[in-house]
């Protein structure tokens, strides 16, 4: 480190204005300025590269640029100049708060459109090549040019430079949002509005300012790993989308008049959800619409007639303290947002309480071990087996002991483990079968018959861990032509039949109707989601 302070100190002056001049410099300006301006929208390049291709020329423009405005003659300078604009784009790109901060900080300057979008971290390794590229051509004599035209050769660098690091295009890149750090306004097919121009856009559902003053919103459209049974989330959107379940997504300012659409065309759903934010919004709420419902349309960038307004309209106002509220909705597509869930509502079953088990060994096979844990899980140690079986069960679902011999066998979402006689003295041993479950389907167990059937009248809320959905699932059994029962999920019963008798418990039995799958265990897609464990031995 002192080596490296050092050198940071002793090497010779810099001059940044040099590096405006060089071919590196401009050519990444010049990709600034053509992506932001032209590739962006137009179908000339993949949006994948679009989305990318201003951020990695901007760290390579934006730091010599800010030391040469700075007047910046050290290394320690230059590399404090590289941190900052490195810290600027981590930040917008990482927290919605600080890309507000920022919006607000440059609407002084000129109106920005900021979408929070981590993925764009990959250009940071650009600052690194734009300082090995640039920083020697700082170190070296002037050019053979007349002083004059240099400074204005430099001045002009400094002037184009700068317009096109704050005015960036609005068209989109290849994640499907509006690229981070871009003004509202643009060409193309404009509309005029108090002299700035304002693209039309496409749309279904949009956000119209019909305020007089600036309105500042942010939209965080649904995940698109995120799940939805869209006429169970149409009951209320509010109280069943969690907040944990949207994205990032991005903060605009909106001018007086002008629209913003609220989702990524790109994607393709029944039915779309999108939370509304911000720092000045009275009340978050959550836009909620099938696809069917709201179709897409080329909507005027700015709009003065109210009777311009499509089906999509969500119309935002002002009171006089700046707090932004829902002024007209031309589709019943605003919830309000509510946590207050019904005392009786049905929550998913903890995860907790599931099934689980690692890779049996299948065939037959001499217990050496049985220890069950304080958690109740099993673990199992076959003479002839190198590995331990765990096995995740209620309480009294192994009835095995240490020395006895026993069947493993599996299926698609099941394990059964039947005591069977040694087979090198195959005498009868008492009868002893479990079957566990879990999935979407319940087990097939000779004599036992079960059915689940869903519940479409209970109360329901969201899990507070996942914000997983679900209805819960009434299970009726019927063990060797005996009485029917029901047993709801947590719920376990013994059944007595003519030879044998049945202990049956359900570990979960739901209906999921919102999943995120990356969080919540169980099966990947909405629908059942059943967990059974039943045991059948012997009467004596």
């Amino acid at each position: 480190m002192r080596r490296f302070r050092t050198l940071l100190s002793t090497r010779p002056e810099l001059h940044p204005m040099r590096a405006l001049v060089t071919p590196t410099w401009l050519l990444a300006l010049v990709v600034l300025a053509l992506n932001d301006h032209i590739f962006k929208g137009s179908g000339l390049l993949p949006g994948a590269v679009t989305g990318k291709l201003s951020d990695f020329a901007g760290m390579i423009v934006a730091p010599v640029l800010f030391a040469a405005l700075l007047r910046v003659r050290t290394r320690r300078g230059l590399l404090a100049c590289h941190a900052a604009v490195g810290a600027v784009f981590a930040g917008i790109n990482v927290s919605p708060v600080i890309a507000d901060a920022w919006a607000w900080l440059m609407d002084f300057v000129y109106p920005w459109h900021i979408t929070v979008d981590p993925t764009d971290l990959v250009a940071l390794p650009a600052l690194a090549l734009g300082w090995r590229a640039l920083v020697p051509a700082m170190t070296r004599p002037l050019p053979t040019l007349s002083p004059a035209v240099l400074r204005t050769a430099e001045a002009c660098a400094v002037a184009v430079g700068s317009f096109f690091c704050v005015a960036t295009s609005d068209d989109d890149g290849s994640d499907g949002q509006d690229p981070p750090n871009e003004s509202l306004s643009d060409t193309g097919d404009p509309t005029e509005t108090d002299g700035l121009d304002y693209e039309d856009i496409e749309a279904d559902v949009y956000l119209h300012n019909a305020a007089t003053t600036d309105i500042r919103v942010r939209t965080r459209p649904v995940r698109a790993d995120v799940q939805l049974d869209c006429s169970a989330v149409a009951e209320d959107p509010g109280l069943l989308l969690s907040e944990r379940l949207f994205g990032a997504g991005q903060t605009v300012t909106l001018p007086p008049s002008t629209n913003v659409g609220v989702r990524d065309l790109g994607e393709q759903r029944a039915c779309y959800a999108v939370r509304v934010e911000g720092d000045a919004i009275a009340a978050p709420f959550v836009l909620f619409w099938l696809a069917s419902d709201v179709r897409v349309r080329t909507i005027d960038g700015d709009i003065d007639d109210p009777e311009q307004h499509t089906d999509g309209a969500v119309l935002l106002t002002a009171d006089p303290d700046g707090q932004v509220t829902v002024q007209e909705s031309r589709s019943q597509v605003v919830f309000p947002i509510s946590e207050s869930l019904p005392e009786d509502a049905f929550l998913p079953g903890p995860d907790s309480e599931r099934l689980a088990w690692s890779d049996p060994p299948l065939g037959v096979h001499q217990l050496a071990d049985v220890d069950v844990g304080p958690d109740g899980c099993v673990a199992a140690t076959f003479v002839d087996v190198a590995s331990r079986w765990y096995l995740c069960a209620p309480e009294g679902a192994f009835p095995f002991a240490v020395d006895e011999w026993v069947s493993v066998a599996d299926g698609f979402g099941t394990v059964s483990v039947e005591r069977v006689p040694d087979p090198q003295d195959p005498v009868a041993v008492p009868v002893a079968r479990l079957h566990l479950a879990r999935g979407e389907q319940l087990p097939e167990v000779d004599g036992l018959v079960l059915a689940g059937k869903v519940d479409y009248t209970a109360a329901i809320g969201p899990d507070p861990a996942c914000g997983t959905v679900a209805r819960p699932d009434d299970v009726t059994a019927r063990f060797e032509g005996g009485e029917v029962i029901h047993l709801l999920p947590g719920e376990d019963t013994e059944l007595d039949g003519a030879t044998s008798t049945l202990r049956l418990w359900v570990a979960h039995a739901e209906e999921r109707v919102v999943l995120d799958p990356a969080c919540a265990e169980g099966p990947d897609d909405l629908g059942a989601d059943i967990e059974v464990a039943a045991l059948i031995v012997a009467k004596p």
